[in-house]
């Protein structure tokens, strides 16, 4: 049988090398899929964001509503505060915005 390497420096520079290939490899599929797992968690997070910005607009529209007068009066008129007799006389006496 013949001699694939003639030295034995040769044939230990070889496996050497073989195994820092082996491990480069591993080193680059362990980063690939860091990688894609954090894409996922990068455009989860985008998804958030998004949410919270629309959810901070309701809020906002919700208190801006909370500020009129047409909340005060369905307010009170929900919590028996005024009767519809005052309802009607506030319409005709206080002007809507």
């Amino acid at each position: 049988m013949s001699r694939i390497f003639y030295r034995k420096s040769t044939s230990i520079a070889f496996v050497a090398a073989m195994l820092i290939l082996v491990l480069l490899v591993c080193m680059l599929l362990v980063t690939l899929m860091q990688m894609s797992s954090l894409k996922q968690r990068a455009e989860k997070l985008n998804e958030m964001i998004a949410a919270a910005r629309q959810d901070e607009q309701k809020l906002q529209e919700l208190i801006d509503y909370l500020k009129t007068d047409d909340y005060v009066r369905e307010w009170a008129e929900n919590h028996n505060r005024i009767n519809s007799d005052d309802i009607t006389w506030l319409n005709d006496h206080i002007p809507k915005n």
